[in-house]
């Protein structure tokens, strides 16, 4: 028995969006009609007695029975809206009748309002990754990390494609159709830097190690030679940075040393202060070491 329905899951820009009206004309040319319409594909049911013209529009509504009855009026029936704003029509089709008898808004002016209310919104999302893109590159300046490498490049992404989209979606309707065919890729790579992008940032943020140890002598400790306490575990290799306050009345010396007892990190000082210090860390299990004859006060975190 052959299958009653065909999903597609093809990407398109919503600036060409006339890519995927074109995708829903060839599936219902070939038997498939549309019956349910997401944000990453759309679901077809097998009928091949009938054809229909498809088309969109995107705009947020308020009374949705008021806004399908009119076009409704028009000849357009309503097959499914998805969560971020885009509404799917269609109508039956006569090859005998022109055109324009498929064009979903019969003024210029209503088509430049639909494309106005898309810009607007994919205008300030894009302002959003451009602040953020702004603020992620300003910490990987002052401290360079992977995480905020790759949050840094997806905002960075997100700020350049929907800025490009919205001047695509602002365009005359032939410099529009010079750039259709070019996106289908471009959108791919969008939504997987945004998926991946951020979800690896976030994750690789979250197994940093952040340890804070503050330290001063016990009622009757007098000295601590090599003392090992801290313990923590690099799980990637990447700059991490220490922050460290040191007070004795002698010097003092404070290690991080790796599982071979190798010290990465060494300074001997009475007093002593500084944030940010960076360590280029391995892969591997790590821990804070000390050495002090007298009273001491020390304080430090690594992240």
């Amino acid at each position: 028995m052959a299958n009653k329905y065909k999903y597609s899951f093809a990407l398109h820009s919503a600036w060409n969006y006339q890519n995927e009206v074109e995708e829903m004309d060839k599936y219902s040319e070939n038997g498939w009609q549309l019956v349910k319409a997401a944000l990453f594909h759309r679901k077809y049911v097998k009928n091949d007695k009938i054809r229909y013209r498809y088309q969109l529009d995107f705009r947020r509504i308020e009374d949705k029975g008021r806004y399908i009855e009119t076009f409704r009026e028009q000849g357009w029936e309503y097959v499914d809206s998805t969560i971020n704003g885009w509404h799917y029509f269609r109508k039956i089709y006569d090859p005998s009748l022109p055109e324009e008898e498929y064009e979903i808004f019969t003024d210029r002016e209503s088509f430049n309002a639909m494309k106005k209310n898309w810009a607007r919104i994919a205008l300030v999302i894009a302002i959003f990754g451009g602040i953020m893109a702004l603020i992620y590159g300003i910490k990987l300046i002052m401290v360079p990390s992977v995480p905020f490498l790759l949050l840094f490049l997806t905002f960075l992404i997100e700020f350049s494609v929907l800025f490009r989209g919205v001047l695509i979606m602002r365009a005359k309707e032939s410099k529009r159709k010079r750039n259709r065919y070019r996106d289908s890729v471009l959108i791919t790579v969008f939504f997987l830097t945004i998926i991946l992008g951020t979800s690896s940032g976030i994750s690789l943020a979250g197994k940093r190690p952040n340890i804070t140890v503050n330290r001063i002598p016990e009622a009757n400790e007098e000295s601590v030679n090599n003392e090992r306490f801290g313990d923590f575990e690099v799980k990637y290799p990447d700059n991490y940075f220490l922050d460290l306050g040191i007070e004795s009345k002698d010097p003092m010396t404070f290690e991080v040393v790796n599982e071979k007892g190798e010290a990465v990190y060494k300074i001997t000082d009475t007093s002593f202060h500084e944030d940010d210090i960076r360590l280029n860390l391995k892969k591997g299990t790590y821990y804070f070491s000390m050495s002090c004859d007298t009273y001491y006060n020390l304080n430090c975190n690594i992240n």
